[in-house]
C-alpha cells in the first residue's frame, strides 16, 4: 500500500487525512481523517505527530495545503506563527516526497475532481475544453488561481492577485475609495482584499453606517459582544423578520466588488474553462440574496462584454477541496518520482 498524507493547514483548523495512491481520488474516500484546532499545537511536527499516532498510519508522502506563502520548501503561516520546512518534516517522518503548495493552489488541484453537484451554476457559458480554469475565493482574505490543463499535463496555482490594487466601478465604489483613504492615508495601498473578504465585511457595514445609514439596536448589541463581526453582519443581511439595511448594503457591495475583480481575473487569465468562486462566505448566501449584480459586475468589461457572458460562473459548494486538492497535487507529484 503507497499512502500520502494530505493536510489542509489554516490558521484556525487543520484537516489531515491518509490517502490510498493506488486508488482513483476522483471516487474514493480518505482512510482516515482527523481535525484539530490549530492553536493547540506549537507547530506542525507537533500536530502531524499526534496524527500520526492516532490514525496508526505511516504514509510515505506528504502533501500540505497552507494558509500563507509558500516558497523555496518553507512556507510561512499568515494567521499562525508557524514555519513549515519541507526537509524538516521529511527527516522527522521518514516521508520519500513532501510538498507544500499554498492553500488556493490546493483548490485550483481539486478543480478536476469535482462532480457536478459539488458546484453551484451561477452563469452557464460555453466551457471551452482546455480553457484555463480562474478561482477566486473570498473567506478570510481574499484568494486567487488557475487552473491548466493541455496535452496530459496539468498545473494549479495559486497566487497573491487579492493583493492587487481597489479599484471602483461605481459613485458608491468611488465614495468608498475616498473614505478608505481618509483612514489609510497615502502611500498605503488599498487591495481588493481590504474591500472584498470576510475581514473586509465590517468595513464596508462601518463606510454605510459613516455614510448616515441608521444601525438597529440588535445588530450594534451583537456586534459589541462578538469577536468576529461578520458573521453577525451577514445573518442581519439575510434575516427576513428583522431586516438591517446597513448590514444588506454591506453584503450587497460586497458581492458587487467581487464580481468586478472575478471579472478582471477571469479576464486576465482568458478563463474560458470557468470561473469559479469558493471560500466558505458565498455558499451561506444561496437562495437568500440575488446574485444579479454580482454578475452584471462580472460582465460589465466594456470591449468583452460579449465574451464574458460566454464565461462559466460557478460556486464551489464542496468544504473540502483544499485537502482533497492536496492529496490530488501529492499523488501527482509521487508519480513521477523516481522508481515509481
Amino acid at each position: 500500500m503507497s499512502l500520502l498524507l494530505a493536510a489542509d493547514i489554516g490558521g484556525t483548523k487543520c484537516t489531515l487525512a491518509v490517502f490510498d495512491l493506488r486508488n482513483d481520488l476522483g471516487a474514493s474516500v480518505p482512510l482516515v481523517q482527523g481535525v484539530y484546532t490549530s492553536r493547540d499545537f506549537g507547530g506542525i511536527v507537533e500536530l502531524v505527530s499526534v496524527f500520526l499516532r492516532e490514525s496508526g498510519c505511516a504514509p510515505e508522502y506528504a502533501c500540505l495545503a497552507v494558509a500563507g506563502l509558500v516558497g523555496n520548501g518553507q512556507a510561512e503561516m499568515t494567521n499562525l506563527p508557524w514555519t513549515i520546512c519541507e526537509s524538516l518534516l521529511a527527516t522527522r517522518f521518514g516521508f520519500a516526497g513532501v510538498w507544500l503548495i499554498n492553500d488556493l493552489t490546493a483548490v485550483c488541484s481539486s478543480l478536476s475532481l469535482l462532480r457536478e453537484d459539488d458546484c453551484l451554476e451561477l452563469q452557464p457559458g460555453v466551457e471551452m475544453f482546455g480553457g484555463v480554469r480562474a478561482v477566486i475565493a473570498p473567506g478570510t482574505g481574499l484568494g486567487e488561481g488557475f487552473l491548466v490543463q493541455a496535452g496530459g499535463v496539468t498545473w494549479a496555482q495559486g497566487t497573491e492577485g487579492g493583493h492587487g490594487d481597489f479599484a471602483p466601478t461605481d459613485a458608491t465604489q468611488a465614495a468608498l475609495l475616498d473614505w478608505m483613504r481618509r483612514q489609510h492615508p497615502w502611500p498605503v495601498p488599498l487591495s481588493y482584499e481590504m474591500l472584498c473578504s470576510g475581514l473586509a465585511i465590517p468595513t464596508l457595514y462601518a463606510f454605510f453606517k459613516a455614510s448616515g445609514i441608521a444601525e438597529t439596536k440588535v445588530v450594534h448589541a451583537a456586534l459589541a459582544q462578538a469577536e468576529d463581526q461578520t458573521p453577525v453582519i451577514v445573518d442581519g443581511a439575510l434575516d427576513i423578520e428583522n431586516p438591517c439595511l446597513l448590514c444588506r448594503k454591506a453584503v450587497e457591495l460586497f458581492l458587487s466588488i467581487l464580481g468586478a475583480e472575478a471579472g478582471n481575473l477571469a479576464l486576465k487569465l482568458y478563463s474560458t474553462g470557468g470561473l469559479y468562486i469558493g471560500g466558505g462566505i458565498m455558499p451561506r448566501l444561496v437562495g437568500r440574496i440575488s446574485f444579479a449584480p454580482m454578475l452584471a459586475a462580472f460582465n460589465n468589461k466594456e470591449k468583452m462584454g460579449a465574451l464574458m457572458a460566454t464565461i462559466p460562473v460557478r460556486m464551489i459548494t464542496r468544504k473540502d477541496t483544499a485537502l482533497l486538492g492536496a492529496a490530488n497535487y501529492g499523488r501527482a507529484m509521487a508519480a513521477i518520482l523516481p522508481n515509481n
